[in-house]
């Protein structure tokens, strides 16, 4: 499965990714996690959507293809088989595997015969009585965004044209749909992965068409709030995007927006637009993200500049600071997106706190959508729950599931991790930017030579990261390393001899020079754990308290509490301590943090208040797990934020 050696670069990027072949996980943390993904859960999604009781069916082009049929699923379940198939096309060029590449070949077959001679393809509609651009909900270009998407991956990967020519063909009808800039089609694009998918068609042949189109669909974004069908602040089409200030809507449809703007401006340097998606990126950080790196705090949110309508929004951003632990919703799809947001604006700016946002997603809740067999899922990722008295709102569930309602969130997370080494590393002009740490191989062409680069580490378990140079051009070549925000000391030495680590919050620190093989990178990074408060803003989490190592969140589970005692009944002391131990059992591999929580005084009246009283002096023993770990035994209330004793 030979294909292009080089992935392309866009030309207003700073930060140039490298061909997916030229990096891989060889080891450890995420090379682990790439082999559960190609060993379960990749089955476990291919299975489902085999499934007709399931959201996403493949048997719906299966259907078209044989001219009849009913419409099984979800109108966004075409959209979510090619995230399956995009998941199988990352691990079968890490890994060939005969039996996913034919189940591959097989399905792109199917969906060729299940295109309309017009170019368009979308079975929800071929397949019923719903007309062709009618409603905005039909997710039309949701479905589309993903084909182009692993359309354009499917031929750097294999060089088949196959997919790409059905790609193009329903991209050119596309074209001929929205060019003319019909007020009424202005509303179309919620859940906008068009966008990101026309920028990567564009890239992949070369057709300006694609680009230009990719820029309707950002022109048409709330040039007309007052047409029939324009869902307003849901889809981020209240304000034009240039003139946007805050992160608005439903938490998947925004950052699929934001995204697919970004990818815009790494091909045309439009500095409004860069402007416009970094005020928006700053609201969504740091106002409205959760410390496990989710968003889109509510089920149920309003928009409150419609005053005095006020629209519901699902799936919705909250209000600036507003993060309820318990009902957080949190949608695993969102919270990915956070981090595809955040990788592009690293590749545009080589600023680290994009890079902090995509390392703080993936350790948490981009992980936590799948259980730790690999085999199970979740939609929503609260930082509480409560057990049997938990309300269970929309795609809420107190266990995860193999089949469900709403499928879009397992193929996300198999098609993310499966692909995670490209985000890796970045290269630029006689440099490397590394991003993420963990034992990998990055052997790539800088231009002036090739470099090969050997990086060995238990992160996130451990700090020490030694990276070790296999091969260099003979020219000067600088290697930009991510010190992440959270490392407030970190150590460095290249070849024995130490060097000064300066400044302070994320940043790269840049190490120019002659490389030659056997030169040695150690990066020891501070991961001991730390207590963290909430700004005061944050009325939910005022006198709470969390615990992260490095960039993994902890939570206390009931199954680790005494009998007896639960999440209510405990508190955290600000200058607890704790013990890293290895796990054993179901979290096998996995560091956990021992530590004493102080009791809280018992509430002995059906009150509900009642004069303060002191916390309890007693202790009990209990045990710290990663949040992406919870939920995978019997007793699995949870809570990531505690009452803060002292």
């Amino acid at each position: 499965m030979d294909g292009p050696t080089l992935s392309p670069i866009s030309a207003h990027a700073r930060l140039w990714r490298p061909a997916d072949k030229d990096v891989r996980w060889t080891g450890g943390f995420w090379a682990e996690k790439q082999n559960l993904i190609r060993s379960e859960s990749i089955h476990s999604v291919l299975d489902a959507m085999e499934d007709p009781a399931n959201a996403a069916y493949f048997g719906n082009f299966r259907a078209v293809a044989e001219s009849g049929g009913t419409f099984h699923g979800r109108y966004w379940s075409d959209g979510d088989c090619y995230k399956a198939l995009e998941s199988i096309l990352l691990l079968t060029d890490v890994s060939p595997d005969e039996a996913l590449t034919r189940f591959m070949n097989d399905r792109i077959d199917i969906i060729a015969a299940a295109q309309e001679p017009d170019g368009y393809l979308n079975t929800q509609i071929t397949l019923t009585e719903l007309g062709r651009w009618t409603d905005i909900e039909h997710h039309e270009m949701y479905n589309l965004g993903h084909l182009f998407t692993t359309a354009c991956l499917h031929h750097q990967v294999t060089a088949d044209p196959r997919l790409l020519n059905i790609a193009r063909r329903a991209a050119d009808n596309l074209y001929d749909t929205f060019h003319p800039r019909d007020p009424d089609l202005a509303r179309f694009g919620f859940n906008p992965s068009q966008i990101m998918g026309l920028v990567e068609l564009f890239r992949e042949t070369g057709e300006a068409r694609y680009l230009e189109l990719a820029r309707i669909f950002v022109d048409n974004r709330g040039t007309h709030p007052e047409r029939p069908g324009n869902n307003g602040d849901q889809s981020q089409a209240r304000v034009p995007l240039l003139d946007e200030t805050e992160a608005v809507g439903h938490a998947v449809t925004g950052p699929y927006l934001w995204a697919g703007a970004a990818d815009i401006v790494m091909e045309t340097d439009e500095a409004p637009l860069m402007a416009a998606i970094t005020r928006i990126w700053e609201d969504s950080t740091y106002r409205k993200m959760y410390i496990t790196g989710g968003i889109g705090a509510l089920h149920k949110g309003t928009a409150e500049r419609s005053h005095p309508r006020y629209e519901p929004i699902a799936e919705a951003y909250g209000r600036p600071y507003q993060l309820p632990s318990d009902t957080a919703y949190n949608e695993t799809c969102a919270n990915i997106a956070n981090a595809m947001w955040s990788w592009r604006m690293l590749q545009l700016t080589g600023d680290a706190r994009y890079g902090d946002v995509i390392e703080r997603v993936m350790y948490n809740t981009g992980l936590s959508g799948v259980s730790l067999s690999g085999t199970h899922f979740t939609y929503s990722n609260p930082l509480r729950f409560n057990g049997e008295t938990h309300f269970i709102g929309n795609n809420d569930s107190p266990r995860r599931w193999t089949r469900w309602t709403c499928y879009c969130c397992p193929p996300q997370v198999t098609r993310t991790i499966a692909g995670l080494h490209r985000w890796a590393y970045s290269t630029a002009e006689n440099a490397v930017w590394v991003h993420l740490y963990g034992t990998n191989r990055l052997d790539t062409d800088l231009g002036t030579g090739r470099i090969t680069l050997r990086q060995d580490s238990d992160f996130p378990w451990s700090g020490e990261v030694c990276m070790s140079v296999e091969a260099a051009p003979e020219a000067d070549c600088t290697l930009h390393l991510r010190i992440p925000g959270w490392s407030d000391t970190t150590r460095l030495r290249v070849n024995g001899d130490p060097v000064e680590v300066t400044g302070c919050g994320p940043r790269y620190l840049a190490l120019t020079r002659s490389w030659a093989p056997g030169d040695v990178i150690e990066l020891t990074l501070d991961i001991r754990p730390r207590i963290l408060a909430a700004r005061p803003e944050v009325e939910e989490l005022r006198n709470q308290v969390a615990v992260m190592a490095g960039p993994v969140v902890y939570c206390l589970e009931g199954a680790d509490l005494p009998e007896g005692v639960t999440i209510n009944d405990v508190a955290l002391p600000a200058d607890a301590r704790f013990t890293p131990v290895a796990a054993q059992g179901v979290f096998d591999g996995l560091t956990l943090l021992r530590t004493e929580l102080p009791r809280r005084a018992p509430w002995t009246t059906q009150a509900l208040y009642a004069p303060a009283r002191a916390t309890d002096q007693s202790a009990v023993s209990a045990t710290l797990i990663p949040y992406f770990a919870w939920n995978n035994r019997n007793d699995n209330t949870m809570a990531v934020w505690l009452p803060r004793k002292g």
